[in-house]
């Protein structure tokens, strides 16, 4: 127990709440700014169990604010799940870290999250949100929101019985509406500060303490710092009227440019891919070929690189044209 002495002599914590931290079960979804900080301190604290939830792979522009990555990550371009995974074991090897290097969605929501006691919020898009607020309404799970943008950033707590993230927000903002953080660009210590508070929250809700019932936000650029209150709306479409509009609906079937990246993502409606007999059959065919337990890397296809997942998705690097993506994704799967 002298590993934790630091919580233990907190009047928060003491030594029964690190016996239950010990024996809590945590997913984080999305492990970029606020997954990394937040896995970061989950671990050091002695959470039981931990699943990080990622789809994507490390790049060099993560650096600058997703604090588990190192420049070999983005070189080599590790997926962000099994990089974290690699250096939690290191700082806390009685923490049981999981990786799921997958593409949350509707269709796989409730059996990735099923089994935790709570899940903190690290994505960076509005349909993994309302899935993810769906699958806990239906397990009775709590959930810690983060979002950042800029120097502003906003946390907050949805637990079974109070307010939901559709009491919030009613609908989906419409795609290319709202700016991203490639566009508007995002202050590093604003991400540490509120995963840093997703965290507490967490650590509140597992210990058994009483904890937040409205939203934090801030802007470090001026200081400012504020709190809103949330109502319950009884119309709402999720913890109301239970009308499941997320859970069981399909990713999007077409391609799209990841934003912030010379790159594009191909989804993959096809299927499950063996990586090792395609990766052989590759080698075969004169390619350069890297693989690892989650990805393989093509290098040099029509002057562009390819990195292939298990579930059949792809990002293609060296280029913006989806049509040339996917003619890319067709010549190497067919």
């Amino acid at each position: 127990m002298n590993r934790y002495v630091g919580q233990t002599n907190l009047s928060l914590i003491g030594p029964l709440g690190q016996k239950k931290i010990s024996a809590a079960r945590v997913t984080i979804l999305g492990c970029g700014a606020l997954g990394t900080v937040a896995a970061d301190l989950l671990t050091r604290a002695g959470v039981g169990r931990l699943l990080i939830i990622d789809r994507d792979v490390v790049e060099l522009s993560n650096l600058q604010r997703q604090t588990l990555f190192i420049e070999s990550d983005a070189a080599a371009k590790v997926p962000k799940a099994e990089a974290a995974a690699l250096r939690l074991r290191q700082i806390n090897s009685e923490v049981n870290i999981e990786a799921s290097v997958v593409d949350f969605t509707g269709i796989n929501a409730l059996e990735l999250v099923r089994g935790s006691d709570l899940v903190i919020d690290a994505t960076d898009n509005y349909l993994a949100r309302f899935t993810l607020n769906e699958a806990c309404q239906v397990l009775g799970l709590p959930w810690v929101y983060g979002g950042v943008l800029g120097t502003m950033g906003t946390m907050g707590v949805f637990a079974p019985g109070g307010p939901c993230f559709r009491c919030l927000f009613t609908d989906l903002p419409l795609l290319g509406s709202a700016e991203s953080c490639s566009v508007a660009g995002v202050l590093g210590s604003v991400t540490t500060i509120v995963a840093a508070a997703q965290v507490a929250e967490a650590i509140k809700i597992i210990t058994g303490n009483e904890h937040r019932h409205n939203l934090l936000e801030f802007d470090l650029r001026s200081g400012e710092f504020r709190t809103i209150d949330i109502a319950q709306d009884p119309l709402c479409p999720a913890c109301q009227l239970r009308q499941g509009e997320f859970l069981g609906r399909s990713p999007a079937p077409e391609a799209v440019v990841v934003c912030g990246e010379q790159s594009v993502l191909v989804p993959g409606g096809a299927g499950p891919v063996d990586l090792r007999s395609l990766g052989q059959r590759l080698s075969a065919r004169g390619f350069k070929v890297e693989g690892s337990r989650y990805t393989l890397r093509i290098a040099a296809v029509d002057q562009c690189e390819v990195v292939i997942f298990g579930d059949g998705r792809a990002l293609i690097y060296g280029t913006t044209s989806v049509g040339r993506a996917k003619n890319i994704y067709t010549s190497i799967l067919g």
